[in-house]
């Protein structure tokens, strides 16, 4: 999937400080890219309604980050996805009477135009969960042959090794 048109980043004199965001665990400021390449992951919109002022946020917030790299010195490696497919989206899609992946298309060329607007950096890559979905089928068909499918027991949802 495309992302959007870069802006062109003037060049400055020097070198910026490092970035640190703050570690919840430790209560303490951190250095979070390690190395030459600070990378980032962002998870995206679900494209079944218009951009709001809660993805301008988000997204220039990360904007941010990647551009203080950049000026740290970091090459930036920056993936975002695009839930492409979910509960939401179907819903409007037959609330509306249109083909869900119309309505993810037309809205995902709205989020482009909206992000170029707003001259928030793209990510290197944005991808769709629908796009993904033959490496999320080897990726669990591979988990399942190292019998990741025999979990013992449930997982704890708090507390020490917690998921979430």
């Amino acid at each position: 999937m495309e992302s959007w048109p870069a802006v062109s980043l003037p060049g400055l004199p020097g070198r910026g400080h490092e970035p640190r965001l703050a570690n919840t665990a430790s209560g303490e400021l951190a250095t979070v890219a390690a190395g030459n390449t600070a990378r980032m992951y962002a998870c995206g919109i679900t494209p079944y309604d218009a951009t709001h002022v809660g993805h301008a946020a988000t997204y220039t917030a990360w904007d941010l980050l990647v551009r203080a790299w950049r000026d740290a010195g970091h090459d930036v490696l920056y993936v975002q996805n695009v839930t492409d497919v979910d509960d939401p989206l179907l819903e409007r899609a037959a609330r509306d009477g249109v083909d869900w992946r119309e309505l993810a298309d037309s809205e995902i060329a709205r989020f482009r135009t909206d992000m170029a607007a707003l001259r928030v950096l793209p990510p290197a890559h944005l991808i769709g969960a629908v796009e993904a979905l033959p490496l999320i089928e080897a990726m669990t068909r591979r988990l399942a042959e190292r019998g990741a499918d025999r979990l013992p027991g449930p997982l704890p949802l708090r507390g020490p090794g917690r998921i979430l």
